[in-house]
């Protein structure tokens, strides 16, 4: 996955323009909105002329007074400023979890992946994780962690910060409350009790369904794996934004209802006709997927987009020899998928000829390519082609799109048979080998697999390997 950015643009001296597409430019006087996202790097930066600096700027580490030495690259902030200056007024640092680890696993090392369970709330770690202290290895159960992160739409944290404490004197957890009892609320699989909890922050005083709180605990109320008692509970709401401010968020999709109607961080988005898309359009809009959004808050409190960038909708990629080019239709087919080629695909010779810049008119049919991309809606996207030399190994990843018990082959990979037998080598999301039929088990349509063939002689062959994947 990409690094995480933080969407203000240089606010907080983060280097990078929110997007391509649709910047922070404010159309004159003063232009006020705020960004959520995770920090980038530090140090004024000047893009298209505007310097963003935090010089006068209130910053806050979980509540407390902070300087900007304070904060880390990869910590999720909200920035409150100036759009048309680029002038910081406040920056603010919350931790979504800070506490001990009950479980750890490494699903694949090499690739960065690996999953926690910290106060009984998933947290999942990618290549793009900024670890202080420890690494993804090093992590095990009883360490304590400060995590900071992206809430997904099924509640678990994809987390861009990960700090290793010594000590804490305090648990904490923040999240969306549900179940709630006149006494009790759950977190993902954390059981609060908050009978005797300090609720003067909240607006009654009480907690409500679907509430965004920040829950503290002294590490003795804490029982493991998943129950809480807690010693105070506040509000956790962002902020909130008059009509015609600035809003950028960097976040995955969650409460989806239509393009029109969908959250991010809790705030409630809405993309038009007039919204310019970039890696995808409305179609690649659902839950779970992580966008970049940028627009003015309407009279009814919605985001109304100007931009929206798709960041991920499901990694697929394909390597073998290209089946067919289609250079006017910017179409290329692999293994039998067709891709599309758009001009924001990258294009890279790794072959022996060694062609700089690489060209789509530049490959031929039967030219080894190793393609990687996303789904727009349904249609996959090349986001990257790279031309390789020959190889005898072909490998198709993507998510299932039909099981075909009884028929010629066992499921579909975008489209695509594929089979399996006795001599098939099956793995689960672990690289733990399981048996066919356990395999074909967990299959249902949307779950993601990868199948290798070495050599290959066509996919009407069975696979040598194939594994169940994360969605990454």
């Amino acid at each position: 996955m990409k690094n995480q950015r933080l969407l203000i643009c240089g606010l907080l001296g983060l280097a990078a323009a929110c997007s391509d597409s649709g910047g922070i430019s404010g159309t004159g006087g003063r232009s006020p909105g705020f960004a959520v996202g995770a920090i980038e790097g530090f140090g004024s930066v000047i893009l298209n002329g505007v310097r963003f600096d935090t010089g006068t700027a209130t910053i806050t580490v979980d509540g407390d007074a902070a300087t900007q030495s304070d904060l880390r690259i990869g910590q999720v902030v909200e920035v409150q400023g100036d759009f048309s200056t680029g002038v910081a007024t406040t920056v603010a640092y919350r931790s979504e979890i800070k506490g001990p680890v009950t479980s750890a696993t490494v699903t694949n090392a090499v690739l960065g992946l690996g999953t926690f369970v910290v106060l009984g709330q998933t947290v999942e770690v990618d290549s793009s994780t900024v670890f202080d202290g420890t690494t993804l290895e090093l992590v095990t159960a009883g360490d304590l962690l400060e995590v900071s992160g992206v809430r997904n739409s099924d509640g678990s944290v994809v987390a861009t910060y990960v700090e290793s404490e010594s000590m804490l004197s305090e648990y904490k957890v923040v999240g969306r409350a549900s179940s709630v009892t006149a006494t009790t609320f759950t977190i993902g699989a954390l059981s609060v009790d908050y009978s005797s909890a300090d609720t003067s922050d909240l607006v009654g005083g009480v907690v409500s369904e679907g509430d965004r709180v920040e829950v503290e605990a002294a590490p003795s109320g804490f029982t493991a794996p998943s129950s809480l008692v807690a010693d105070e509970v506040e509000t956790a709401e962002g902020p909130e934004g008059t009509e015609g401010a600035r809003l950028e968020l960097e976040g995955f999709i969650t409460d989806f209802v239509s393009p029109a109607d969908f959250r991010v961080f809790g705030y409630r988005v809405r993309t038009t006709g007039s919204t310019v898309f970039e890696n995808g359009s409305a179609l690649s809009l659902a839950n779970g997927v992580k966008v970049e959004v940028e627009g003015r808050i309407a009279s009814d409190g919605f985001l109304v987009a100007e931009s929206c960038e798709i960041e991920s909708t499901g990694a697929v990629r394909a390597e073998w020899e290209a089946d067919a080019i289609d250079v006017a239709g910017s179409r290329l087919t692999v293994l039998g998928v067709q891709w599309e080629v758009r001009f924001t695909t990258e294009l890279e010779d790794d072959s022996s000829a060694g062609v700089d810049p690489l060209e789509l008119t530049d490959l031929s049919v039967g030219d080894t390519v190793a393609v990687r991309g996303f789904l727009d809606g349904g249609t996959p996207v090349a986001g990257r082609i790279e031309r390789e030399d020959a190889d005898t190994e072909a490998e198709l990843r993507g998510p299932v799109t039909a099981i075909t018990p009884g028929g010629p082959t066992d499921f579909e990979i975008l489209g695509i048979g594929i089979l399996s037998d006795g001599s098939t080598l099956h793995f689960d999301e672990n690289d733990i080998a399981i048996t066919r039929a356990d395999f074909l088990s967990r299959l249902a349509t949307g779950v993601f697999v990868e199948a290798e063939w070495d050599p290959f002689v066509g996919t009407a062959g069975a696979a040598d390997e194939l594994s169940l994947e994360l969605d990454d």
